[in-house]
């Protein structure tokens, strides 16, 4: 039988419209207050969320060091490391989920076509039997109001849910950078050792053979001999154990530029420049840039939204159904005017049964608020300590080097002087060996302090987020 047309509605249309405009039920995002200490800021944290023009833009502040080996290899990790890779494809993924929560804001529309042919049989005197056809063409349409807010707040959580995913991508850019230059200065550091050790061999190698003329010339012992010998071959030994050292370095650098360790390699440089200059204090606004810091924010945003979600759900669902399309008994006549029917209708479902679950499932979502509450002002702590750390590591570090270059220069002065009295006789070789370990402990020391105040830079230049 063909549907008559007719419009039908629990509610009028006009108050539905009317009740849309309502503002969406549920907290509006507020950013948890973090107490900072005096030295950073004045009172709690008031960084509010800018516009994507006024966010702060990334920079590259590993050219500060000045050396294009590291520039290269951090560049190439930013563009082929494979963490970046996956985090990227997590923004792709947000960005979708973000697209199906506005998709909700239209209506839905689905069309179909059927085709139909049924025989009835007659019971009763007579019997018998009819074949009829039926063929129909429909377009339905459903759209739920956003009457609460249900689906502003879905949205703005899968806005904050992408944002949050765009943020941590900017974090782990960070993370990669300061891990590459860290590697490298490590291995920066070891080309010094072996630089210094090469040296070291050199110099002990030389002292053996002069020993050994000495020796077959019966002026020293067999004992001297032996020292002599016992410091080349630890020297040799401490050289080769940096050889390993430094394969699982470049090895490391492979992999975070997304190559395979296979084959890789790197040339030498045993210097160690001097850090570049830092700022003497560390402003708030520049903790505020961390990326880490804006992903905890707007994942406190989403968790927040689904509070809305859930509070939108103890009212009444309120919808408009609409259907169109054609229907005839035959084919050929299908698509004409005759064979058009529609219908219109609005209504609204609440819940009652199920109200402990929905009352379970908002206490669910505060939860989950406060959580992620406490996560975001765990990561203003942590950034605060890292920032702290780095600061006073580096005021401390150089302190260090002064004294350990004094140190330096005064074993330097005693293995000259030694070697000097033992060529005169007037103090056994064992004096010079010590005298020539104290050196060399005293030159590995630099060289590690150096490579510690490059990679407390990095560290400083981390928990800045990248800025200066």
């Amino acid at each position: 039988m063909r549907r008559a047309k007719r419009i039908s509605g629990c509610i009028p249309l006009g108050a539905i419209l009317l009740l849309a405009g309502c503002a969406p039920v549920g907290p509006d995002h507020e950013i948890p207050a973090v107490g900072m200490p005096a030295s950073f800021s004045t009172g709690a944290v008031s960084w509010q969320r800018g516009a994507p023009d006024t966010l702060p833009q990334p920079r590259a502040w590993w050219k500060l060091f000045g050396d294009g080996t590291l520039n290269h290899l951090v560049d190439r990790a930013l563009t082929r490391n494979q963490e970046l890779a996956a985090a990227a494809a997590r923004i792709r993924e947000a960005r979708e989920f973000s697209n199906m929560a506005r998709s909700r804001y239209f209506p839905a529309v689905d069309m179909g076509i059927t085709g139909e042919r049924t025989q009835f049989r007659f019971r009763g005197p007579g019997g018998g039997s009819s074949i009829a056809n039926n063929f129909t063409v429909p377009v339905d349409l459903s759209y739920e109001i956003d009457t609460w807010g249900k689906v502003r707040r879905q949205v703005e959580s899968a806005t904050a849910s992408e944002q949050a995913a765009q943020e941590l991508h900017n974090a782990l850019r960070l993370s990669i950078a300061a891990e590459t230059a860290q590697t490298y200065w490590t291995l920066r550091a070891v080309d010094a050792d072996r630089a210094l050790l090469d040296r070291t061999l050199e110099i002990r190698s030389k002292a053996l053979g002069l020993l050994e003329k000495r020796r077959n010339a019966g002026s020293i012992s067999g004992l001297d001999l032996a020292r002599a010998e016992t410091e080349v071959a630890t020297a040799e030994a401490d050289r080769i154990s940096l050889d390993k050292t430094r394969v699982q370095l470049v090895n490391a650098l492979a992999v975070l530029a997304g190559s395979t360790a296979t084959g890789s390699s790197l040339t030498e440089k045993p210097d160690l420049p001097k850090p570049p200059s830092v700022p003497a204090t560390l402003p708030s606004s520049l903790l505020r840039q961390r990326p880490d810091i804006r992903a905890a924010e707007r994942n406190v945003a989403a968790a927040n939204a689904q509070i809305g979600v859930a509070t939108a759900a103890y009212f009444p669902s309120i919808g408009i159904n609409a259907s169109s399309g054609f229907d005839s008994d035959a084919f050929n006549n299908l698509f004409e005017a005759p064979s058009l029917v529609w219908s219109l209708g609005a209504g609204a479902i609440t819940p009652l049964t199920n109200l402990r679950f929905l009352q379970a499932q908002r206490r669910a979502t505060v939860a989950a608020h406060e959580a992620a509450s406490a996560e975001y002002r765990q990561t203003v702590l942590n950034a605060l300590r890292e920032a702290e750390n780095a600061l006073q590591g580096a005021a401390i570090l150089e302190r260090r080097q002064t004294a350990q270059d004094h140190a330096l220069a005064a074993a330097r002065k005693t293995f000259d002087l030694s070697v000097k009295r033992f060529e005169q006789g007037l103090v056994s070789f064992l004096d010079v060996v010590d005298a020539e370990r104290s050196r060399l402990d005293a030159e590995r020391n630099a060289n590690a302090i150096r490579g510690e105040r490059l990679a407390i830079a990095v560290s400083l230049a981390k928990a800045l987020g990248g800025e200066w």
